[in-house]
């Protein structure tokens, strides 16, 4: 019943030869199953059997428009030819080409034009068939997640959930709880952020479809690691890579590539991370603000690179961060990481911490024996053979963390004594938890040194309504001063435990 729904969600406008309508169904099925190859196939099949001036020729460019911009395959030709198309009024080739124009700005650092074509796409899409909404809502929130517009990015995924719902779009399902977990993520809470991410994948199971599947694995393994679970990323981070069927978008793939870099640097050291950061540049997507969907993390590659004595790896990193941050001045978020990047070049200590940096300064233990992590279960279908890839890290060996903590606490503990103090009572709850959505990004932005103004700008405020949230979260957080709130907001980007 869900892939009725969704082919009737997705129908082209216009009357087509039954057998070509026949092949556009298989072509949709195949693609939400995460069979492209067969998608794609199939989508071409029918353009060589259409013309230019049959109805619905525009809704079958707008497919494979659509299709191929996903996997980064034949965008440029499809958008030449809607671009021969005279474009009036909406239809879902203006919505695929808008997405796929925003996503080609936003990819190459041009982020308020690629924010603005993506918002025309979601206006323009309220007039065509309910799929090509998702595509504009999907894309949409993305982006708003990457640049910390958290607030508006769960409205996004709200109104996206209640038209998956609403027009039965069922197998699109996985989307919002994929996205949630995104969300969730970017805010400190990872337990939940794992939560979401299992989620996801259990819809897509149920619905045997490819939809969400690996941009919750590259969330859970992300989250995994923040809590120190390091056996449980990796396992994520085999499943990633083992759907070589499943299409992943650029942020996903990043997501992934970070993890594992992190992973890297943990078990064998900077030197070991910066070659892998090296190999895995063009993964990295650094010209995108997915690159600060954590802020710190161009510091965090920086202080990895230095660690290693790599200084051309490290100016690398920082051109980077400063490129995106002068090609998008008052993205207030980017010169935040931007400043934090140079403080990471200069040999200082930069007042942003990555959920990533949990091992990054260690030297490389000598070689231990390696426990490998059980297999993945198959996949239901068969996959074809996966195409080489750079070497992925094995999980760290567990007795390190153990080690280290151990030794920090006697530490502390001869500390304690020598001051004469008592043993330390129970950690509190986070007071993070008090804050609503809105407080908490505020309290982000302006504790990573942001003023009223430049968050009133960024989140698109009045400057008092930003002093009304900041005294209650001054109230909430029993704290006077916004230097206190700086040491607060960095339990965002870690474990409750840390």
């Amino acid at each position: 019943m869900s892939d009725i729904l969704y082919l009737i969600n997705s129908y082209c406008s216009g009357s087509l030869p039954i057998d070509i309508l026949r092949t556009l169904d298989d072509a949709r099925i195949a693609f939400v199953r995460g069979d492209i190859g067969d998608a794609l196939a199939a989508v071409d099949r029918t353009l060589d059997e259409l013309d230019g001036s049959m109805p619905g020729y525009r809704d079958v460019i707008a497919l494979r428009l659509f299709m191929g911009s996903v996997i980064g395959a034949d965008s440029k030709r499809w958008m030449a030819e809607a671009a021969d198309e005279s474009v009036s009024g909406s239809d879902a080739l203006k919505v695929a080409a808008l997405c796929v124009e925003s996503d080609e700005h936003w990819h190459s650092g041009s982020l308020l034009q690629g924010l603005s074509l993506n918002r025309s796409a979601v206006e323009h899409s309220h007039d065509v068939a309910p799929v090509w909404r998702v595509y504009a809502y999907l894309l949409f929130a993305k982006k708003l997640s990457d640049i910390h517009i958290s607030l508006q990015a769960h409205r996004v995924v709200r109104d996206l959930d209640n038209l998956i719902d609403s027009t039965g779009l069922h197998v699109l399902g996985s989307l919002p709880e994929a996205l949630r977990s995104v969300l969730h993520l970017q805010a400190g809470r990872f337990d939940q952020a794992i939560e979401a991410a299992s989620s996801a994948v259990r819809v897509s199971d149920e619905h045997d479809s490819a939809v969400g599947v690996k941009l919750a694995l590259s969330v859970a393994a992300t989250a995994h690691l923040a809590l120190g679970d390091w056996d449980r990323a990796v396992k994520s981070l085999d499943s990633f890579h083992a759907k070589v069927d499943h299409y992943a978008l650029p942020d996903s793939v990043a997501r992934a590539a970070f993890a594992e870099t992190a992973l890297v640097a943990a078990q064998e050291g900077p030197h070991a991370a910066a070659e892998q950061i090296r190999a895995k540049w063009h993964l990295l997507n650094t010209g995108s603000a997915s690159l600060i969907e954590d802020p710190a993390r161009p510091a965090w590659l920086i202080a990895v690179a230095r660690r290693a004595g790599d200084t051309a790896l490290a100016d690398r990193c920082l051109r980077a961060i400063e490129r995106l941050a002068n090609d998008n001045r008052g993205f207030t978020l980017l010169e935040s990481a931007a400043q934090s990047a140079r403080a990471a070049a200069a040999g200082e200590k930069p007042e942003l911490t990555s959920l990533l940096d949990f091992g990054a300064d260690r030297q490389p233990a000598a070689p231990a024996p390696h426990r490998p992590s059980p297999p993945a279960a198959p996949d239901p279908k068969p996959l074809a053979a996966a195409p080489a890839r750079p070497r992925r890290p094995t999980a760290p060996q567990p007795a390190a963390r153990p080690t280290a903590a151990a030794d920090d606490h006697a530490r502390t503990a001869q500390a304690r004594a020598r001051a004469g103090a008592a043993d330390p009572a129970p950690p509190e709850p986070r007071p993070i938890a008090s804050l609503s959505l809105r407080e908490s990004e505020i309290a982000r932005f302006v504790g990573r040194g942001m003023t009223n103004q430049q968050v009133a700008k960024q989140l698109d405020l009045s400057p008092h309504t930003v002093n009304f949230h900041l005294r209650n979260i001054f109230r909430k957080l029993s704290i006077s001063t916004r230097v206190k709130l700086g040491p607060i907001v960095a339990q965002f980007d870690r474990p409750p435990d840390s």
